[in-house]
């Protein structure tokens, strides 16, 4: 599974990198979800339910992540609510 996050990762940092141009702050998303993951935060749960959440999704889940609070608890908050909607 641990390949299957890298991919994952480097999924959302290329749609970051793309939404960039619409808000400078995109990558406050990427940031937030992968410290979430590293410091041992996200449940099992959760990393497979963001391996399996769309790619061509991506862009939606970073700009609704960043609207609102944008801290990375807000942005984390977002995520899991999008992630979890997208699995049901």
């Amino acid at each position: 599974m641990n390949y299957e996050l890298d991919e994952k990762l480097y999924e959302l940092q290329r749609a970051c990198n793309r939404y960039r141009e619409t808000d400078p702050l995109a990558d406050w998303v990427l940031y937030a979800v992968d410290r979430h993951i590293s410091t041992g935060r996200a449940t099992p749960a959760f990393i497979k339910a963001f391996i399996a959440f769309p790619n061509e999704q991506l862009p939606e889940l970073i700009a609704e992540s960043l609207n609102g609070d944008r801290s990375d608890n807000g942005i984390i908050a977002k995520v899991k609510r999008i992630i979890r909607e997208a699995a049901a």
